[in-house]
């Protein structure tokens, strides 16, 4: 397996994969959620000048909105705009073969232009995804006056508990979804290989569970068939794969009655969490210091999910790599775009050696 490192800014790198011919199968990335206050967006603007800013806020015209303060823990990174920007998610469209997928991340408060943005750009979009965790932390400013005790305000008041993965598609060249795989070999999801593992003494009540395996019609239409207008029996492969993913902690679990949280694949940090971002742990991070990694075996389910056999992954905001490391788990090649030097380094230390190799194979 192949992990190719495209280093600087990654317009300029899709801009010329795709004047080159190159394309991929599918697109796995963790962007800039872009968490800045409307006014250090637009902090050209004085707080007394609201003309000029709202002008601002209506015209994007001008690049204004990409130079922007920092974001998230101040990184300059989150801030450039990229979440809402559809010129970009157009570039993402042309490289994507017709029919391929897109899973990216965003954040639970500015998703919502990603969202937009990627469907300006062309992409259908399918239902969001939602990934649940139990390490979030609140950043709420106590209200600070009399008679208001137990308020807070702020944009961040209540623990963050979900993050949005929107999954965008390509539409299809041909006329049909079968013609479309014929040709280009994408256009389809992986359900056998993303089941959701079952386990039959909790739910077949012939072994003692209390479940609706065997039992239940609806339940098993809802949850293990999926196919339109058919009613399947249950699978031993597992059940349907859910638009909701879990981390697995025991506060996230404890939210389910009973023994739900089995119809949802968990993904739980790898050994210890750190203190910012514990929704990965040590081994994820592979000794990163990049405040938003995720787990490696959650990237790995969605590369299954959208990528066909032999297929090529492209990560666009590799940060510390966690999509390349989930790609060579899965077996699959894949091109990671970094723009931030010491990002760059460290992708150089995880994968090691020779990493600027000759991206023309992967061409349709």
């Amino acid at each position: 397996m192949t992990i190719t490192i495209l280093p600087g800014d990654n317009r300029a790198s899709l801009r010329r994969l795709i004047d080159d011919g190159v394309h991929v199968h599918s697109v796995v990335t963790d962007p800039p959620y872009g968490l800045v206050s409307i006014t250090k967006r637009f902090s050209g603007a004085s707080e007394d000048d609201s003309t000029k800013t709202s002008d601002r806020v209506r015209s994007r015209s001008d690049g204004f909105a990409r130079l922007v303060a920092g974001g998230f823990m101040g990184k300059a990174w989150d801030g450039t705009g990229v979440e809402r920007d559809p010129e970009f998610w157009r570039l993402i469209w042309e490289i994507l073969l017709p029919g391929g997928y897109v899973f990216a991340f965003s954040g639970s408060r500015t998703g919502h232009w990603q969202a937009c943005a990627m469907e300006q750009a062309g992409f259908i979009m399918h239902p969001m995804h939602g990934w649940v965790f139990g390490s979030g932390f609140p950043k709420a400013h106590k209200a600070g006056v009399d008679g208001w005790e137990g308020w807070a305000y702020g944009t961040q008041t209540q623990k963050p508990a979900l993050e949005p993965i929107y999954l965008g598609q390509k539409p299809f060249s041909e006329k049909t979804g079968a013609a479309n795989l014929l040709k280009h070999g994408v256009g389809a999801v992986n359900i056998d290989g993303c089941r959701v593992p079952t386990n039959p003494e909790v739910d077949d009540p012939r072994l003692g569970g209390n479940g609706d395996w065997g039992t239940d019609k609806a339940a098993k239409n809802v949850y293990e068939g999926g196919y339109a207008g058919v009613r399947v029996s249950s699978s031993p492969l597992g059940r349907h794969p859910a638009n909701l993913i879990l981390d697995g902690s025991p506060e996230v679990v404890a939210m389910f009655p009973g023994e739900n949280a089995r119809f949802f694949h968990q993904f739980p940090p790898d050994t210890d969490p750190v203190i910012y971002q514990s929704k990965a742990g040590k081994d994820d991070r592979a000794g990163s210091k990049h405040p938003t990694v995720k787990p490696v075996a959650l990237m790995q389910y969605l590369i299954r999910h959208i990528t066909p056999p032999g297929g090529v992954i492209l990560d666009p905001f590799a940060g510390s790599g966690t999509t390349g490391e989930a790609a060579l788990r899965e077996g699959f090649d894949c091109i990671l775009m970094e723009a931030e030097p010491e990002y760059v380094e460290f992708l150089r230390d995880r994968f090691g050696g020779d990493l600027f190799n000759n991206v023309g194979k992967v061409s349709e």
